[in-house]
Formats: structure tokens, C-alpha cells, sequence
């Protein structure tokens, strides 16, 4: 297996919209054969949020000549707030510096790269466990977070436009919910099953830091939904949060041989930071 590129490329900030709600930051991308791309990035759900988090980019992409944009929100919102509107209205100029869009987002900012889709004129999306709204009235079977404020729904954003994959683990059963209907918004994008990945699907992976896989498939012109699962199928020995979740399956369906093996399996290893369940840190 390959292995992740190393070191640090640091851009200069050009913050494009400073709202009191929602915050972009540009990362302009350097003159090469990826240059006139554009990377955009979602904060994701946090735990215990206070605030803008820090505008950061990747060195890899900066590398390879992408322009990075970085979105991020105050509240644990979905990008839903007072300032949803004049930001939508902000990005197409933005997005008309590059040639072509591409969109990188975990479980709350794949809801807000599939939300802000259009707006960007994106070609492409990986997102990770994306919701594909949090009203009870579109979705009801979701109850792991707080009630919105402000609600909406990702039918009303839809694009046959749009390519690329969405990622999620079979067996969470919002998840899988929320993929179907996605799945009907944005039927270019292709699903990748990754079975006791969690929420987001790539907890396993990180148990052998190959979430970076994912971060690859962002930034290709094509699906390599093969490589993740790969990767995926080869982080389950090192991932003692995949054996666990194994182990809850096989209880729920009493399958008691299988949920024993899988908690020897599981007792074996030691925990993986961000491989656990809890908090959505990517």
C-alpha cells in the first residue's frame, strides 16, 4: 500500500466571507498541472463547540497546485443560519477563479458540500456519512442530535451534475437512510459500503491512518471506490472499534458465536484514537 506524502506547504489566508455565523477562508493554489482546481472543505460536527474553529488546508493538496477553500460555522448548525443565504450568493465568485470544483466533507460538512453544490459549480464530492436533513418531517428516523433552529433539506439542493462517491457503514441505520435519499438528489454519486466503518465510516480506517485515502479520492477525476475498501478491509485487524461494532451487530441479531469471536478479537488490541465511537473528529 502506498503511504501518505509528508511535510508542511503553508498558503497565505484570504478570508472571502466573514460572517457572524458561517466564516470562508481561500487558500490559493500554485501555478502546476492541478492548478487551476479548487478544493473545498466543511468543518464538521464537534462535540462541545465554541466558535470558528481555525482556517487550516492540506499540504498535500497545496503540493499537487489546488486552491483550497475552507468553510466552517460558529454552532453545530449544518451550515444553517443566518448567513446561509449570503454566503450561497458569495461562492460562485470564488468558484469562478478555477476550472474546475471539487468537494471534501464528514457527516455534518458532507450535508454542507452537498448543500452549497450548486452554488460552487462542483464537478465532484466525496462526503462521509453525510445527513440529508435533521427535520423530522423529511427524516424520521433521525434522533442522535439536537433539534435545528433552522431546517432544510438536501432534495431542494439536488444535482444530476455532480459526481463522485458517498461513503458510509451499511450498518448504522441513519446512515444507510440518509444515503437513500441522497442517493435519489445526487444521483451521480456513487455508494461505498464500508461495513463497521461507524459514524463517520472512516473510524477503522483510522486505526492504521489511512483515512487519507479518502482525502485522495477527493482530489481524482474518477471514482477508486476499490482503494478505499481495500484500505478499509486491511485497517479491520489493527481496528479494535471495528471488532466492538462487529460484536453489537451480532448481539442485536443474537448471533452469539460471532459476537464472541469478535470481542476476543476486539479484547487484542488497543484502542485507536478517533476509531471509537464518539465524537465526529475526522
Amino acid at each position: 500500500m502506498k503511504t501518505a506524502p509528508k511535510g508542511k506547504l503553508q498558503l497565505l489566508p484570504e478570508t472571502v466571507f466573514d460572517g457572524a455565523h458561517l466564516h470562508a477562508t481561500h487558500f490559493a493554489g500554485a501555478a502546476g498541472p492541478n492548478g487551476q482546481q479548487l478544493m473545498v472543505v466543511f468543518d464538521y460536527r464537534k462535540e462541545g463547540r465554541a466558535g470558528f474553529s481555525a482556517a487550516t488546508h492540506s499540504s498535500s493538496y497545496a503540493r499537487q497546485g489546488y486552491g483550497q477553500l475552507s468553510i466552517r460555522t460558529a454552532q453545530n448548525d449544518w451550515y444553517l443560519n443566518g448567513d446561509t443565504a449570503a454566503l450561497e450568493a458569495a461562492l460562485p465568485a470564488i468558484a469562478a477563479r478555477y476550472t474546475r470544483v471539487h468537494l471534501l466533507g464528514y457527516s455534518m460538512g458532507g450535508f454542507g458540500a452537498l448543500r452549497f453544490a450548486r452554488a460552487l459549480g462542483a464537478k465532484r464530492a466525496v462526503v462521509i456519512s453525510p445527513q440529508f436533513s435533521l427535520d423530522s418531517g423529511v427524516a424520521p428516523f433521525e434522533g442522535r442530535y439536537p433539534p435545528l433552529a433552522v431546517t432544510d433539506d438536501l432534495g431542494r439542493h439536488g444535482t444530476a451534475d455532480l459526481q463522485g462517491m458517498i461513503l458510509f457503514d451499511p450498518f448504522v441505520p441513519e446512515d444507510r437512510a440518509h444515503a437513500a435519499l441522497i442517493g435519489r438528489a445526487f444521483p451521480g454519486l456513487s455508494r461505498v459500503l464500508l461495513p463497521f466503518g461507524g459514524h463517520p465510516a472512516i473510524r477503522t480506517l483510522r486505526a492504521t491512518r489511512a483515512q487519507w485515502w479518502v482525502q485522495r479520492a477527493a482530489a481524482l477525476g474518477w471514482d477508486d471506490a476499490p482503494s478505499i475498501r481495500g484500505a478499509h478491509r486491511d485497517a479491520r485487524r489493527l481496528s479494535q472499534g471495528y471488532w466492538l461494532r462487529l460484536a453489537a451487530q451480532a448481539a442485536r441479531l443474537g448471533h452469539r458465536a460471532l459476537g464472541d469471536v469478535a470481542r476476543a478479537q476486539a479484547a487484542a488490541l488497543l484502542p485507536v484514537a478517533g476509531d471509537a465511537e464518539g465524537g465526529e473528529s475526522t
